[in-house]
């Protein structure tokens, strides 16, 4: 047990030297590489990098609060770090050290307003589990149930406030870089992880969280939620059911238990695939101390202080990519990704889909576990002119959806390597299209090809003043120029065509509903076969004008 690092300005004090100790090494090796005219490939320095690696993680268990969180963040960002980190500061999970019993007593006491002998008739002084923020007992309540206490460190509050200073200071320096400005918006994705951050802190808000957890897989067989008990939560305590089962990275055991671990390995796929394709909603650490497997097999989540939720927007968006890659659809995959934010809106697109096209077709049949032995620097030889030229950038609201099924992806590879992502996707992909194929999807996609034509048509005058200005300050090539306006052209004249079917499917899908309710007749059932005939327009008219 060890007490972090405190006091506001030593912190900040410890936290800025580590981060300038890191980027004056990193600079050095830069410079001496272009004094004798090489560049300096980072990816490519793995010695030095896992020196590095190392010293932070060490840092972050010295330091505790804050610095741990940012570590076990990064483990997951493979888009902007190199393996040798990746492996480092994963390690984070499972190395935090506890708080001593009765600083743990003191805080849990003074949050529930009674003492742990009157709330509870038998509460173990060993953690069961610790954590960056908090730590989990096992004890019993007066009513005999057993139960796991989640209880806030001491003054982690304060100390989150002093870090997350000296992380604001720290991004915005990195801000003045143009190319750091092009890979990522950390100005954002601190944002995002400030947001989150304090979330985690209010254990109410972490309660709540497992409610809707538990309800959206009340009908599951395969994924369990602890209950949540009220009477014994605060917002520095929280207070749930103490769930049993194998630790999902224990394979001994699991063997032992007879638990197909490639059976487990598609339940947690096809949870996730509710969650974000369905809800909106996910559980976003699903790290190997957060799952537990129980014989079944069912699948049971722990720890909720981490979620990520997602508008309608952005979900429909995440389901056109789903769905692009199933039918090789790269145009709609293209403009669902700039939708949500991975590209701008200037991007070349005859760039961004032969990039796509690459990927998908090199890695859909592979399994997890061939993907894992990859070289990331050959991958990233084959599409860096999209990452850099193209300014691929990874949304800050998708920092946590990234983080989840990167770990996700961990443990079904380690889990089953043989396993194979779309022998699980697919089936969803046809449970998705079947539900918008009935009268209500067809509603859906009616609207939405009108909204498209909308956006189409105020996107085109823009597109041809800023092209227009763009030449007479001799900063374009007109000839390029104007093919951007003449795709912009085609789209409206596409979307033109699928507006007029999509209201034709709406007219005829709304007349078949006002019919059908009263008379089951011919006419109602003529409605909604014509209203599919247009739609057959709405999917298939606009592609053969673009082809044109």
């Amino acid at each position: 047990m060890s007490r972090p690092v405190t006091g506001r300005r030593r912190r900040g004090f410890k936290i800025l030297s580590l981060f300038f100790e890191l980027v004056s090494g990193f600079f050095v090796r830069w410079l001496g590489a272009r004094l004798v005219g090489r560049s300096y490939d980072f990816f490519g320095d793995e010695e030095h990098n896992r020196r590095r690696a190392i010293k932070i993680r060490k840092a972050a268990l010295e330091m505790g609060g804050v610095l741990v969180k940012v570590g076990q963040f990064l483990s997951t960002r493979v888009d902007l770090l190199p393996p040798e980190y990746i492996e480092e500061l994963s390690l984070l999970q499972d190395e935090v050290p506890g708080v001593a019993f009765p600083e743990i007593k003191r805080a849990a006491e003074a949050s529930l307003g009674q003492s742990l002998d009157a709330a509870f008739s038998d509460f173990d002084q060993l953690p069961v589990a610790a954590a960056s923020l908090g730590q989990v007992h096992r004890a019993r309540l007066r009513t005999g149930e057993i139960v796991a206490v989640k209880v806030q460190r001491p003054d982690i509050a304060v100390i989150v406030e002093a870090d997350l200073a000296a992380f604001r200071y720290i991004v915005r320096w990195l801000g003045r870089f143009r190319a750091i400005r092009r890979r990522a918006n950390l100005q954002a994705v601190l944002r995002e992880f400030e947001t989150t951050l304090r979330m985690e802190l209010d254990y109410v808000r972490e309660a709540h969280h497992a409610e809707r957890l538990s309800v959206m897989f009340s009908n599951s067989k395969e994924i369990a939620v602890p209950r949540v008990y009220w009477s014994h939560t605060t917002t520095r305590v929280i207070t749930l059911q103490f769930m049993t089962g194998y630790k999902i990275t224990d394979f001994e055991a699991l063997e032992q238990a007879q638990i197909d671990r490639a059976v487990v390995a598609q339940i947690l796929m096809r949870a996730y695939l509710l969650q974000v394709l369905e809800d909106g909603f996910f559980h976003a650490d699903p790290h190997p101390g957060n799952v537990l497997v129980r014989p079944g097999p069912v699948v049971v989540l722990l720890d909720f202080g981490m979620v990520g939720e997602m508008t309608p927007a952005v979900r429909d968006n995440i389901r056109r990519v789903f769905l692009g890659v199933i039918h090789r659809d790269y145009e709609d995959m293209l403009s669902a990704l700039q939708a949500i934010g991975f590209f701008g809106p200037n991007a070349d697109r005859r760039v961004l889909k032969r990039a796509l096209a690459w990927c998908i077709d090199t890695f859909y049949e592979m399994s997890l576990g061939e993907l894992r032995t990859i070289d990331p620097r050959a991958v990233l030889a084959q599409i860096q002119d999209v990452l850099y030229l193209e300014s691929f950038q990874i949304p800050a609201n998708f920092a946590f959806l990234g983080r989840a099924l990167g770990t996700l992806s961990g443990l079904a590879t380690a889990l089953d390597p043989s396993f194979q992502f779309f022998t699980v996707a697919e089936p969803y992909a046809r449970k998705l299209m079947g539900a918008e194929s009935g009268w209500r999807g067809m509603v859906e996609v009616a609207v939405r090809e009108m909204r498209t034509m909308a956006h189409t048509a105020y996107e085109l005058p823009l597109l041809t003043r800023e092209a227009l200005h763009a030449v007479n300050r001799g900063e374009y090539d007109l000839r390029q120029q104007f093919e951007g306006v003449e795709r912009a052209v085609i789209r409206l004249d596409v979307a033109m065509h699928r507006m007029l079917y999509a209201l034709l499917v709406l007219t005829f899908v709304l007349a078949g509903v006002i019919i059908f309710p009263t008379h089951y007749s011919a006419l109602a059932v003529l409605a909604f076969v014509v209203s599919l005939l247009f739609l057959g327009g709405v999917f298939f008219g606009g592609g053969r004008r673009r082809r044109r």
